[in-house]
């Protein structure tokens, strides 16, 4: 069986200021899954830690559906304007994720989620994703 997402990958930011161990539960609380951890320096020198998690296939498919069944209708309809083409972006707020909260944020301190669809199978995300949310309130 063929999936209709190919790859979710989530990434959070982790600043010298912040505990590396809590924005990996936040992290986890978005997405499930093996992560990788990269450091890098910050324009002043300051260590940057970068949390990534990428999943495929049915994988990430079964996370969007996670995702999609824990946003209430309000976070839904925000999601839906990170459609572009046959991906969705889309920015948790970290704090709120570390709660186990799923919260829509344009602001810095966020946990990014890219999802991208199989064009072959999606070929419009929105109403792909509008059909997916009906689906699981069932």
């Amino acid at each position: 069986m063929t999936c209709p997402i190919a790859t979710l990958i989530a990434r959070a930011y982790v600043h010298a200021t912040e505990d590396l161990d809590k924005v990996i539960k936040a992290l986890r609380n978005v997405v499930e899954g093996p992560y990788v951890l990269r450091s890098t320096r910050g324009h002043h020198g300051n260590v940057i830690h970068i949390v990534e998690v990428k999943l495929t296939d049915c994988d990430a498919y079964e996370v969007l559906k996670s995702i999609v069944a824990r946003l209430d209708d309000l976070e839904f309809v925000l999601m839906l304007s990170g459609i572009e083409e046959s991906r969705l972006y889309v920015k948790f707020d970290k704090q709120q994720a570390y709660r186990g909260l799923l919260k829509v944020s344009h602001g810095d301190d966020v946990i990014y989620v890219e999802v991208r669809g199989r064009s072959i199978a999606i070929d419009d995300m929105r109403r792909f994703m509008t059909s997916l949310r009906e689906a699981l309130k069932r």
